[in-house]
């Protein structure tokens, strides 16, 4: 979590918010760096011609810029704006919001495991972080059982690992799924509707999914999950069995 680096290396790409726009350049707090102060010359506004500066930036505004120059003794730090791609940008203001939020599930989890921030990074984070990579990535790894069980086997202590799930349970919203399979079923039996019609409503209360009819002989078996993985897994289990099921009952099925 913390910058070694007191100033911004050329090339890199930086997060700030503009705090004074002139008539011919434009000052940007990096968040990054303490707030220290980058300038961008309105030749490196746009890659078009720039009558009116602010009609491109405005005061308050978050942008990512591109460090061109930098001179820590006369504490001048140049960007540009327009040598960022609209991909990198968004890129890196997915990686920022990430840092701000390990950030704070850092805070959280020093409460609840009773250390200081140091205590916890000199400790736990940065053993972690070397196996694992950033921070946030490792608190999003606990939610699922696969990756939380890969934390222990890589020697994470079982109190750390479970502390680390709970502050993301608790901080990470996950956003749900849907999931859908499709089947064919097909009974030849005198009582055949009733028959599917037991065997999907069963399923529907074992495996917690919604059933939808679509045209004989088709259904469509739906899921809503926050864990897709675990989901596939059980929807296919769902549609398998209901086949078998219905094969054993002298019907014929097809899992789509």
């Amino acid at each position: 979590m913390k910058n070694e680096e007191k100033w911004p290396k050329r090339g890199e790409l930086i997060i700030g918010t503009v705090v004074r726009v002139n008539p011919f350049s434009v000052f940007i707090a990096l968040e990054e760096y303490d707030k220290k102060e980058g300038m961008v010359h309105i030749s490196e506004v746009a890659g078009k011609w720039v009558r009116d500066i602010r009609k491109f930036v405005k005061l308050g505004d978050t942008v990512v810029a591109k460090v061109m120059r930098v001179d820590p003794e006369k504490r001048h730090i140049t960007l540009s704006l327009k040598r960022v791609r609209k991909y990198d940008a968004e890129e890196k203001k997915r990686e920022y919001k990430k840092k701000l939020k390990a950030k704070k599930m850092l805070e959280v989890l020093a409460k609840k495991l009773k250390m200081s921030p140091e205590e916890l990074n000199n400790e736990i984070m940065n053993n972690i972080e070397e196996i694992f990579g950033n921070v946030f990535d490792v608190f999003q790894m606990t939610l699922t059982p696969q990756t939380y069980d890969m934390l222990i086997r890589k020697g994470v202590k079982e109190e750390w690992a479970k502390a680390i799930k709970d502050v993301a349970e608790e901080l990470i919203e996950i956003k749900e799924k849907t999931i859908k399979k499709n089947i064919e079923l097909k009974s030849y039996d005198t009582d055949g509707v009733n028959l599917i019609k037991k065997i999907l409503v069963d399923a529907k209360k074992e495996y917690n999914i919604d059933i939808k009819y679509i045209s004989a002989p088709k259904y469509s078996l739906i899921l809503k999950t926050k864990n897709p993985k675990e989901g596939e897994r059980r929807i296919r289990e769902a549609a398998e069995n209901i086949v078998r099921k219905l094969e054993t009952s002298g019907g014929v099925g097809k899992v789509e």
